[in-house]
């Protein structure tokens, strides 16, 4: 996602540098009057602005968001949490229905892991040693499965914070390319118009008499 991202920022890039480039510079020559001049540089700077915008909210989704389990009950995460409402099971195993349930799992098996250590430590029994010692190990992997579950879960919440925030970034780039439009049709319009104008021939004082006398 943030290649992506990546991508429209070269884009919005390379589009600034165009607009700063020689073409456009050699075209502001031709403006003589304030008019069209005024136009011109009302065009290039609503050009501009475009491609900062784009470039300005785009590299928010570069920047690494702090993410926590927490994440998951905020208004812009409502898709997930309908994905995860249907298949309860698939995000959280069978450690509960919910990120509170799935932490108390977890601190639950390594309370019991640590009192079944306390007891081993105890126990002088090999038979009563070997059934407290399997017992501590199922604890602690059913323990370690359940932070498994809340590690893979705070990955998604992040992934899929920085995914809103890529598509906040097209739609800015979009609203970005718009102004760019806008400004380079203000551009073209203002050299087009005083271009043209140059062109017009202003008949001279000798031209005007020959044609009378004709």
């Amino acid at each position: 996602m943030r290649t992506t991202a990546k991508w429209i920022i070269g884009a919005a890039a390379a589009t600034g540098t165009a607009l700063l480039g020689g073409a456009p510079l050699a075209a502001v020559g031709k403006v003589h009057t304030v008019g069209p001049a005024a136009l011109a540089f009302g065009g290039l700077v609503i050009a501009l602005i475009g491609v900062g915008w784009a470039i300005w909210h785009t590299a928010e989704a570069l920047i690494p968001p702090a993410t926590s389990l927490a994440a998951l009950e905020q208004p812009h995460m409502e898709r997930l949490r309908t994905q995860i409402t249907a298949d309860p099971a698939g995000f959280f195993g069978p450690f509960g229905n919910s990120v509170a349930e799935v932490e108390a799992s977890c601190r639950r098996f390594d309370i019991a892991a640590a009192q079944l250590a306390i007891m081993l430590a105890a126990e002088s029994a090999p038979d009563r040693q070997r059934i407290l010692a399997q017992g501590m190990a199922d604890a602690s992997a059913n323990a370690s499965q359940a932070r498994t579950r809340l590690r893979w879960l705070l990955l998604l919440a992040h992934a899929w914070q920085v995914r809103n925030l890529l598509y906040r970034a097209r739609v800015h780039a979009l609203a970005g390319g718009a102004a760019v439009a806008l400004g380079a049709v203000l551009f073209i319009t203002a050299t087009s118009a005083s271009t043209s104008a140059a062109k017009i021939p202003t008949p001279t004082p000798a031209a005007s008499a020959r044609t009378t006398a004709r």
